[in-house]
């Protein structure tokens, strides 16, 4: 796995994903486009080990950045874009003010000598009141107040990921875009509203290490249906108000390859059916057996007139399977 995820305080790390411009002159770049940094960057003491990093941090919260392991010894600079104010502590350390603007914010860190360079993205939610059914144009529904047996889990939001239409292909981690989770409703409705849990998207990515090992080279899974909110589940006759999917921790997956919109022939029998759902699961039941923290539901579901065989994986954090 290229990177991993880690719950820091105050802010969620997750790391080795794509890069977001600094500036209006820096437009969103492929991973591949990213220079190997060349040393490591650590956001509240999380290492990020990728090509690039991401975190979702509150409006008014306090990131502290460092360097290490770097092969020059020239200063390092942050470069902060709007929404974040970079003070240097050092000459590879920074304080990072994240301002109250709800968006997707970009550092750089860069070596001038090496010309190395460290991307992270800064994903600063926007608070929401539960009890409301839209924020700004965009509808919500109505979630549950009252948590399931109890459960911190499904807590109802207080805060609410903000994607404007350029953000769309900002990457969570290396092989998974923001746009990839967003709820299939109002398609023409800017700014749209999301949550996604960092440990969903760790699974996915362990997930995609998986099926490389196996050789199959998917340079992502196709999600099929992320972050649902309460208003569009109820839509598509989902009964289910507490579904993960709710709650930014469940993915309706599948494999593409030669992206024809349709599971890849996974088993190998000339046929793509539910068979090829229930080999991935059984992928997916190896991932959760030696990745504790991933434990969650699973199940493989057949093709039907709208949608051809996937598998849906969630990070409840204990084995569901039906």
């Amino acid at each position: 796995m290229r990177g991993h995820v880690a719950l820091a305080a105050g802010a969620l790390l997750l790391t080795g994903t794509a890069i977001v411009p600094a500036s209006a002159a820096e437009s969103l770049a492929a991973p591949e486009a990213a220079t190997a940094s060349g040393f490591k960057l650590t956001v509240d003491q999380h290492t990020i080990d990728g090509e690039v990093g991401s975190v979702i941090a509150p409006p008014g919260d306090t990131l502290q950045v460092a360097a290490t392991a770097t092969p020059s010894q020239a200063p390092l600079a942050l470069h902060a874009g709007p929404g974040l104010n970079a003070r240097p502590m050092g000459a590879r350390h920074w304080r990072v003010d994240v301002e109250h603007t709800p968006g997707v914010h970009a550092l750089v860190a860069r070596d001038h000598a090496t010309g190395a360079r460290q991307p992270v993205n800064v994903f600063v939610p926007q608070s929401f009141d539960p009890s409301q059914r839209q924020i700004d144009g965009y509808r919500i529904g109505q979630y549950e107040l009252t948590p399931r047996h109890g459960n911190p889990i499904y807590d109802p939001p207080t805060a609410l990921l903000r994607i404007d239409r350029d953000d769309v292909d900002a990457r969570l981690s290396p092989d998974f875009t923001i746009g990839q989770f967003l709820c299939h409703q109002q398609p023409q409705q800017w700014p749209k509203f999301a949550l996604v849990r960092p440990a969903l998207v760790a699974k996915l990515e362990t997930i995609l290490d998986a099926l490389r090992e196996k050789g199959i080279e998917a340079d992502t899974l196709t999600v099929m249906s992320g972050y649902r909110t309460p208003q569009y589940n109820a839509a598509i006759g989902n009964t289910t108000v507490y579904s993960r999917h709710l709650y930014g921790g469940a993915a309706d997956i599948y494999v593409d390859t030669n992206h024809d919109d349709e599971m890849d022939d996974l088993d190998g029998n000339g046929r793509i059916d539910i068979g090829d759902a229930q080999w991935l699961a059984q992928l997916v039941e190896t991932v959760d057996a030696t990745h504790p923290r991933f434990a969650g539901g699973l199940s493989a579901y057949p093709a039907n007139a709208e949608h051809g065989p996937f598998v849906h994986v969630d990070v409840r954090g204990t084995a569901v399977r039906w």
